[in-house]
């Protein structure tokens, strides 16, 4: 229990750090050229706290499914779970966005693109964390 509650805190913060660098950074230009599509500053300032709520509910829902799908083997192993979480979850939002929002197709593939990318690197960092956990515990025994 301690430990996915810690593992839910450690992807929460890597999830908000990748969001924020993608977002605020890779995406800003993009997001400014296709401001009448978006809500206002002011407004967003309003909805911000909702950010947390996802990546709350998405860390959740990403430590259950790569704790049953991690088994150890590495952190390609876990870049390849990365993968099929970010094949999942950010084909469907990326080009669901597209077919609904009036939005280029750049914008709808980069979405899906950026966002696997930050699910493989969250399954990297994920397969050294759980494989540091079984080294703790493997030497706490010897002990």
């Amino acid at each position: 229990m301690k430990k996915n509650l810690i593992f839910t805190i450690i992807t929460f913060l890597i999830i908000a750090v990748l969001e924020t660098i993608v977002n605020q950074l890779l995406l800003k230009e993009t997001y400014t050229s296709l401001s009448q599509v978006w809500r206002t500053p002011n407004e967003l300032g309003t909805y911000a706290p909702i950010f947390l709520g996802i990546y709350l509910v998405f860390s959740i829902a990403y430590v259950f499914l790569f704790t049953r799908a991690y088994k150890g083997e590495g952190v390609l192993s876990g870049i390849w779970i990365g993968l099929a979480i970010g094949g999942i979850a950010k084909f469907w939002y990326g080009y669901t966005n597209l077919i609904v929002l009036p939005i280029p197709h750049e914008l709808g593939f980069l979405w899906f693109l950026y966002g696997t990318l930050e699910t493989m690197i969250l399954g990297g960092i994920s397969a050294l964390y759980l494989d540091g956990q079984s080294s703790e515990k493997k030497h706490s025994k010897k002990t």
